[in-house]
């Protein structure tokens, strides 16, 4: 093969690498903490045609980790990019209700503003930090 050739191959090969493959969303997030004070790390990984999170630690309100019953929850299932840091069109699962909701997500830098909606009702479930 012409060495030309090769690497208009390899090109079209990582050019069509898929559009998650290197999202911003991706990582690690400290979610907002709930009614007892707890808090878990939720994270965002490629799932099929969009992205996915799941709590992978959990911590009580004085911060030391504890096995809750939310530990292994998936609470965002093929959420998609929308343009401009917006993201939508999957579902938000509240792991203490197990209800799901079209999820709403703003990534601003390290933070995630984090929301769902139902029937064109949205509601705000807090600001999510990205865990270092």
């Amino acid at each position: 093969m012409k060495p030309a050739v090769a690497l208009a191959l390899a090109t079209l090969a990582f050019s069509a690498a898929p559009t998650w493959a290197a999202d911003p969303l991706a990582g690690t997030w400290r979610t907002q903490p709930g009614k007892d004070g707890g808090f878990g790390h939720v994270e965002i990984l490629p799932c099929g045609k969009g992205l996915c999170g799941t709590v992978v630690r959990t911590f009580d309100a004085a911060g030391h980790a504890v096995a809750a019953s939310d530990l292994g929850a998936s609470v965002l299932a093929d959420v998609l990019p929308t343009g401009g840091g917006t993201y939508g069109k999957g579902r938000i699962i509240n792991p203490e209700t197990g209800r799901g909701y079209t999820a709403r997500l703003t990534l601003r830098g390290d933070l995630l503003d984090v929301g769902g909606c139902v029937m064109m009702i949205c509601r705000n479930a807090g600001t999510w930090q990205r865990v270092r």
